[in-house]
C-alpha cells in the first residue's frame, strides 16, 4: 500500500499575501508493517470462508433430514404406556420424569380428561423417551420416536410421532415380504415413502392430529415389532428417493395383486391420474390371489349384508350391470323378495368382506342355494401390483424399471 502524505512548504507561505501551496511526497511503507497487514487480511478472508462453509453445511444437513410424521396407532379407553428406558410425561403445563426401571403407566380416559395414576393431565399428554436407546411402549409394543395421547370423546387416541425413515422401518415387512428379491423390496420402500410424503403435503382435516393410519386404509405400520434387518436395509439404501410426475410427488397407490390388469384411479375413486391407468400386467400370475373362488349359501350372504345395514328379503340373483376397462365390476343389481338393490362393486365387496370378495374383478353365478363368485386379484388394483413387483424382480428388472412400469411417465428423484 502507498500512502500520500501532504507536506507544507513553509518558505512558500512566509509572506501573507502570497498563495500557499501544498506538495505531496510519496513515502515508502515499512515492509514489516505491510507484511503484518497482509497476514491479517488473509486471516480475515480465511475466517469468512470457514464461517460460510460451516453455514452451508448446516443448511445442507437440515435439508437432508427426513421430515417428522404422525401415525395414529391405537384408539382405546385405557392403555398401558411408557418406555423401555428413562422417559418423561408432559401435559397441562406439568412435566414428570420416570426412571428406566419404571413400569408402564395406566392411562385412561375420564370425563374430566386424561388420567394417569388418578391424576388429571388435561386433554393431551406427551410421552417422550429421554435417551436415544429408549423406545416408547404402548400395550407392550415398542415404537420409535414419541407418543402423543389425545382425549377424543370417551376414547384415547394414541399417535406415534417419529422421523419418516424410521416409520418406514415398521411398514415394509407388513406390506411386502423381506424374503423377496432386494430390488422388489426397494421398490416397495420408494413407493411407501412417496405415499407418506404425499400425505404430509395434504392439509389435515380440522381436529385431526395425525397424517396416517396404521392400517390398510393407509399403510400397515406395526412399530419396532414389525421391523426386519432386510427391510431396514432397503429403506436405508433408498433413503430420500421418491416417485414424481412432472416434478410433483405422485399418489403412489399399490395393491397386493392386480389379477392381470391394473385398475384406473378414475374408475375406482373418480380421480384420474395419467400414471394410474389400466394396463395389462403379465407378472403376477404366481400370486396365490391371482385366481380365487368363494362359494356361499344365499342365506349366509343375506346375513352378511344385514350385518352391514342392508336389510333385504330372500336373495334370488346377483347380476353385474357394468364393468370398467380392466374388467372390474362397477355396478351390480341384487334381486330379492320384495324388490331390487343397486350397489357399486366396491360397496358390495366392502359389505360382504374383502376376505371373501378379494377384488371387484369377479363373476358370479347362482347354483342351487349357493352363490359362486370367481375372480382374480386382491385389493383395489390401482397402481403398483406387489406380486407383479416380485415377478418383475425375478425376471431381472431393476427397481427403476419396476416403478416406471407401474407408474408410467414418472421419474425417480432424490427428495432429501
Amino acid at each position: 500500500m502507498i500512502t500520500l502524505i501532504p507536506r507544507v512548504n513553509f518558505l512558500a507561505i512566509s509572506h501573507i499575501n502570497q498563495n500557499p501551496f501544498v506538495e505531496c511526497q510519496m513515502l515508502r511503507p515499512d515492509p514489516f508493517v505491510l507484511q503484518r497487514i497482509l497476514k491479517m487480511k488473509a486471516l480475515a478472508i480465511l475466517l469468512v470462508m470457514t464461517f460460510s462453509l460451516a453455514l452451508a453445511l448446516s443448511f445442507s444437513a437440515e435439508a437432508q433430514s427426513p421430515p417428522t410424521i404422525r401415525v395414529k396407532i391405537l384408539e382405546k379407553e385405557i392403555i398401558q404406556a411408557g418406555a423401555t428406558g428413562a422417559f418423561r410425561v408432559e401435559g397441562k403445563g406439568n412435566i414428570r420424569h420416570f426412571s428406566p426401571s419404571s413400569l408402564p403407566l395406566k392411562i385412561e380416559s375420564s370425563p374430566s380428561g386424561i388420567k394417569i395414576d388418578q391424576r388429571n393431565w388435561g386433554s393431551s399428554v406427551w410421552i417422550m423417551p429421554e435417551t436415544d436407546s429408549s423406545l416408547c411402549l404402548v400395550d407392550w409394543r415398542r415404537y420409535r420416536g414419541s407418543l402423543l395421547i389425545k382425549k377424543k370423546g370417551k376414547f384415547l387416541e394414541v399417535i406415534n410421532e417419529l422421523p419418516l425413515e424410521e416409520y418406514l422401518y415398521g411398514v415394509i415387512k407388513w406390506e411386502i415380504s423381506p424374503d423377496w428379491p432386494p430390488v422388489a423390496v426397494a421398490a416397495q420402500a420408494i413407493a411407501a415413502r412417496t405415499y407418506a410424503l404425499k400425505k404430509l403435503e395434504t392439509s389435515l382435516p380440522e381436529n385431526q392430529d395425525y397424517h396416517l393410519l396404521s392400517t390398510e386404509d393407509d399403510q400397515v405400520y406395526g412399530g419396532v415389532e414389525s421391523e426386519d434387518p432386510r427391510s431396514i436395509n432397503s429403506v436405508d439404501s433408498t433413503r430420500g428417493k421418491v416417485i414424481t410426475y412432472e416434478g410433483q410427488l405422485i399418489n403412489a397407490h399399490y395393491n397386493a395383486c392386480c389379477g392381470g390388469y391394473t385398475a384406473s384411479s378414475a374408475d375406482v375413486w373418480g380421480k384420474p391420474f395419467p400414471y394410474l391407468e389400466v394396463r395389462a400386467d403379465p407378472f403376477c400370475k404366481e400370486s396365490p390371489y391371482y385366481d380365487w373362488k368363494w362359494k356361499v349359501e344365499a342365506g349366509k350372504l343375506r346375513q352378511l349384508l344385514r350385518e352391514k345395514g342392508l336389510l333385504l328379503g330372500r336373495l334370488y340373483r346377483i347380476q353385474p350391470l357394468s364393468i370398467d376397462d380392466s374388467g372390474r365390476v362397477k355396478q351390480l343389481r341384487i334381486k330379492y323378495r320384495g324388490g331390487e338393490k343397486y350397489l357399486k362393486g366396491s360397496e358390495f365387496r366392502s359389505k360382504v368382506g374383502s376376505d371373501n370378495i378379494k377384488s371387484t374383478l369377479f363373476k358370479v353365478v347362482r347354483y342351487a342355494r349357493y352363490f359362486i363368485f370367481t375372480g382374480r386379484g386382491s385389493g383395489h388394483g390401482v397402481g403398483m401390483c406387489q406380486w407383479g413387483v416380485r415377478g418383475m424382480a425375478q425376471k431381472g428388472y431393476s427397481t427403476k424399471e419396476i416403478l416406471q412400469f407401474y407408474y408410467p411417465g414418472t421419474t425417480i428423484e432424490q427428495h432429501y
